[in-house]
């Protein structure tokens, strides 16, 4: 019964108990040799064996053995290692768990709220609707309450007049059938002189019936009301008005004109005669505009400032003038709006240098004082502010790009790279860092995709793909074809070619998508003074729009060089402006980053 069991004496066990060295293991016995212990481990057939097995099928050389213990420490370590590997598991697994209970949990609780957030919202739309449905109610009752009123009181007169002729006709039937000649007679005065009253009589209805009709609208989400109840009622011109009138309107914008027919009580009515408007354009004669009719006694009159001048608008309604007609819309062009002071605020700038517009048709500000981009919009309220605080050194924008896909290519001088972007700040790359030595302007080419760099230290053009992999340069230091002095601002037309402001040489240079030269022109202004051109951009290939130094100056030329016109003034008071953006207006609007004077400033031609 013992003799797998390992045996030792009292006195054995205490000593081994009392040095920690108790090992006690049972001797395993061979299952085809039962007398044999195992001693022996076979590596080829992965079994342990006894001594005889090893002679008899688990032979050497076909077969490799080793000792038993050996193997099994051997093991015993991978052992180890494996349940050390499988705690790891197990914390892991332990841990996901947790995580799972908690995403299950995290899960649970979000569908409640967002359940509550639905009844919430239905609720509130519930409330609104019976508050609006009650409105209307109320509302239509009032209108019909005198009305109602009043049709009783002619039901009332109505059944008097009509008992009066009905009796009437009643005793000159009896009469005629029954009474004699001389009741005929005696009555015949009296009775004339009745029927006669009775048969003048008015018996026509005093009560008004002008309709109040319920008209439902499209889309209560964005009205906030159900419909409007619409009278038929005759129109009081007096009370009509037209509203949204602007003080003025910039050349190339537009401006809807309401106009709301009222009845003498003052409520909104739907007019049977025609609405119509007549514009004065600056040196023309009157012409019709087109009326839009809202159907809810309103109507849209939309004016279109084409020319700078005064504008005159008149409208009538039946051939009479609305008060207030006509109406005179000033429509400006020159500088329209300045943006912005100096400072560190919201609505501040610290020599912005450049500006860009996004896809949401924003103004993009590289406000390079304040180490930041800032967005806002095009009659310059403030949207949101971009600050890269991760990057190496201080973020400096000098210039800035975006992308077909509204991926912001901030130029950063500090970090001598390009910051790739999305419009909420997030850095996708940078690149550009082992060529750039001193960047100034950068520009995406419509036709490929490539980002240009104007690098001012190294007097080239650096090309990069968006990826941030560098391509090639063209350019070098000096004054011939192809030649820069201080390469300033970078547009690329959609043809490829590359316009380049070449600063101090007082030029702009041109290259095919080849970055072969083709022609450069002066930038001379109409005066002849030859002036330092700064930022670049260009409209519809045609135009090429420069802001200049030394004197400040925004000008306009044809792409092929020819000057066409200064577009600021000097009471416009430019001091330093570098960036230059085009809007997709038309005409399109031209910002500028006034960089000394820490503003921008919009301009329409």
């Amino acid at each position: 019964m013992t003799r797998t069991h390992q045996l030792m004496t009292i006195g054995e066990y205490a000593t081994a108990i009392s040095t920690s060295q108790v090992t006690l293991k049972a001797v395993e016995y061979c299952s085809v040799h039962p007398k044999n212990e195992i001693e022996f481990y076979c590596e080829t057939c992965q079994v342990p064996v006894c001594t005889n097995c090893t002679i008899v099928k688990h032979r050497i050389p076909e077969h490799v053995h080793r000792d038993l213990k050996d193997a099994a420490d051997e093991y015993l370590t991978e052992l180890k290692a494996m349940v050390d590997k499988l705690k790891v598991k197990e914390q892991e697994a332990e841990k996901n768990k947790t995580l799972a209970k908690q995403i299950h949990t995290d899960l649970t609780e979000q569908c409640s709220r967002e359940e509550r957030k639905v009844r919430m919202k239905a609720e509130e739309i519930i409330k609104k609707i019976k508050r609006e449905e009650q409105r209307l109610i109320d509302e239509l009752k009032n209108n019909y309450k005198m009305k109602i009123k009043r049709a009783a009181a002619d039901i009332d007169e109505m059944e008097l007049k009509h008992g009066n002729i009905k009796s009437a006709g009643n005793y000159i039937e009896t009469l005629v059938h029954h009474g004699n000649a001389a009741q005929l007679l005696s009555t015949k005065g009296d009775v004339g002189t009745r029927i006669k009253q009775l048969i003048t009589m008015e018996t026509t209805a005093k009560a008004e019936h002008d309709d109040f009709i319920f008209t439902p609208h499209d889309d209560f989400s964005e009205h906030g009301i159900l419909g409007i109840l619409k009278s038929q009622y005759g129109i009081e011109i007096s009370k009509c008005t037209v509203e949204n009138i602007p003080k003025q309107l910039w050349k190339g914008d537009s401006a809807d004109l309401l106009i709301t027919i009222r009845d003498s009580t003052g409520k909104q009515v739907i007019p049977k005669q025609p609405v119509k408007a007549k514009v004065r354009k600056p040196g023309a004669s009157w012409e019709d505009i087109n009326v839009a009719d809202n159907r809810d006694g309103t109507h849209r009159v939309t004016v279109a400032g084409q020319l700078d001048g005064k504008y005159q608008v008149t409208m009538t309604i039946g051939d009479q003038p609305i008060p207030g007609c006509p109406v005179i819309i000033p429509v400006i062009k020159g500088l329209v709006k300045t943006i912005g002071s100096q400072g560190s605020a919201e609505g501040q700038y610290n020599k912005p240098w450049s500006v860009a517009i996004n896809k949401d048709r924003d103004i993009v500000t590289a406000d390079t004082g304040n180490n930041r981009l800032k967005i806002t919009t095009r009659e310059g309220e403030f949207k949101k502010i971009l600050e890269f605080t991760q990057l190496k050194k201080p973020f400096t924008p000098r210039d800035i790009a975006i992308s077909s896909d509204n991926t912001y290519h901030s130029l950063d001088s500090n970090n001598k790279q390009v910051v790739v972007s999305d419009e909420n700040g997030h850095v996708i790359r940078c690149f550009g860092q082992n060529e750039l030595k001193d960047p100034y302007g950068i520009g995406i080419s419509p036709v490929d995709g490539n980002v240009y760099v104007t690098d001012f230290g190294e007097k080239c053009v650096r090309v990069y793909t968006q990826h941030g992999k560098y391509l090639r340069s063209f350019g070098s230091e000096g004054k011939g074809q192809g030649q820069f002095k201080w390469p300033w601002g970078v547009v690329i037309a959609t043809t490829g070619m590359v316009f380049v402001a070449d600063y101090d040489n007082k030029r702009i240079q041109v290259f095919n998508a080849d970055d072969q030269y083709l022609y450069s022109f002066d930038c001379q202004s109409g005066d002849g003074k030859m002036r330092y051109p700064r930022g670049i951009a260009i409209e519809n290939d045609k135009y090429v729009y420069v802001t200049t130094d030394f004197p400040s100056s925004l000008l306009k030329f044809e792409s092929s060089g020819k000057f066409v016109c200064r577009i600021d003034s000097d009471s416009d008071g430019l001091d330093c402006p570098t960036g230059i953006a085009l809007t997709d207006d038309v005409p399109c609007r031209v910002v500028v980053a006034d960089t000394a004077n820490h503003c921008i400033k919009v301009f329409v031609q």
